[in-house]
């Protein structure tokens, strides 16, 4: 019995010296995306495409932000989903204001009209906003 389970560490060990050494490879960079899934109040689906081109879509601009990708949904539970690229993969949600929601926000505020302007838009989008779901994603190279 000890001479099979030695036979059959050898044989282990012996396979793991052929496996290639993929940690010394330089890992390659991966695209990792924040996608949201979001449930609309009954007839407000025009409203909140209004308020994305004419507040969300600018401010993301002159952030110098990538669009999301929106979908409209035609099955399932959800009305809306997006998909947005995190330019700096899950690293962005290791501070509470990373650069790139300070700088979306001060970019909504002047396209807005000011903070307090601003502010009311976030809360009628949150009004809009039923329900929501987020998940994180990564695509390999």
């Amino acid at each position: 019995m000890i001479r099979k389970i030695s036979t059959t560490i050898a044989a282990a060990a012996f396979m793991l010296t052929a496996v290639p050494a993929y940690s010394q490879d330089a890992e390659q960079a991966r695209t990792t995306y924040r996608i949201e899934f979001l449930k609309l109040k009954a007839g407000q689906q025009e409203r909140w495409i209004e308020l994305g081109e004419k507040y969300f879509g600018p401010a993301t601009d002159a952030a110098g932000q990538k669009q999301p990708d929106v979908h409209y949904l035609m099955s399932g539970p959800w009305d809306i989903m997006m998909v947005m690229e995190m330019p700096r993969g899950m690293a962005m949600l290791d501070s509470h204001n990373p650069p790139e929601r300070a700088a979306f926000r001060a970019a909504f505020e002047k396209v807005a009209g000011g903070k307090e302007a601003a502010e009311k838009l976030f809360a009628e989008d949150d009004a809009i906003v039923t329900e929501s779901m987020v998940l994180y994603s990564h695509t390999h190279p």
